[in-house]
């Protein structure tokens, strides 16, 4: 029985260059890179204060060192009680050669506190060694993705290995798209909580109130008993 991996993989794979094409059984060249590519997660620059219960904020996901790249699939993994997702929109490297684009909607999945944005883009269209156009060369940007920061404290930005999968405009001897070599690099961020602060500024608002009542009963039991004894109030 096939892995889930494998299953998707063979869905993106199968969707790249379009099924008749996919089917046709037909050679192609294997893809050679001298260097492996690379997907790496770039979070905001880190002179970008990101607070809790603050203003939407973008993370970038780029590869770099890609030749003919025809489409690309990532899971991204953090924490869901630190990040609240937006949204995500394809970046400009994938179109940069003139093929169709299309980007399904992305997916969401949890596991406790960790949630994963599932997002693929595809081009459609024959590979080169049949006529195709070649796919996009070099580093871009991939996609970008938006965050709400709803918590407090750090969360990492990881790129799960088993979705990070960059396809090449080209087919192996069995008739199916060639996978690029690549590896990839995570990030994480720190949101600036603001609860705390909050909590420590009601329970100071507490103690002085709690002192000023407290002053205020003992003044007047002072006064009380002065009256009874018939004692000046005047020192």
């Amino acid at each position: 029985m096939k892995s889930q991996h494998e299953r998707a993989y063979r869905c993106v794979k199968i969707a790249v260059l379009g099924l008749a094409v996919a089917l046709t059984g037909l050679a192609g060249t294997s893809l050679a890179q001298g260097n492996p590519a690379q997907i790496t997660v770039q979070p905001p620059s880190s002179d970008q204060i990101i607070k809790e219960g603050g203003p939407d904020f973008e993370v970038n996901v780029v590869a770099s060192d890609v030749q003919n790249l025809a489409a690309f699939q990532f899971g991204l993994q953090y924490n869901r009680s630190v990040l609240k997702f937006v949204g995500v929109k394809e970046g400009t490297l994938l179109g940069s050669s003139g093929r169709q684009v299309n980007c399904p909607d992305p997916r969401l999945t949890q596991d406790g506190n960790t949630e994963t944005l599932q997002f693929n883009c595809v081009t459609l269209g024959p590979p080169v060694s049949l006529g195709g156009t070649k796919g996009a060369d070099g580093s871009g940007l991939l996609a970008t993705v938006t965050f709400s920061p709803v918590g407090g404290g750090n969360t990492p930005l990881n790129l799960r290995a088993s979705d990070s999968i960059l396809v090449a405009a080209e087919i192996d001897a069995s008739g199916m798209p060639v996978e690029i070599s690549s590896s990839s690099q995570n990030a994480s961020l720190d949101v600036v909580g603001t609860g705390g602060g909050f909590r420590w500024l009601i329970v100071g608002l507490v103690v002085v109130v709690a002192i000023v009542v407290i002053g205020a009963v003992g003044g007047g039991f002072v006064l009380m008993r002065r009256r009874s004894r018939g004692t000046p109030l005047t020192p």
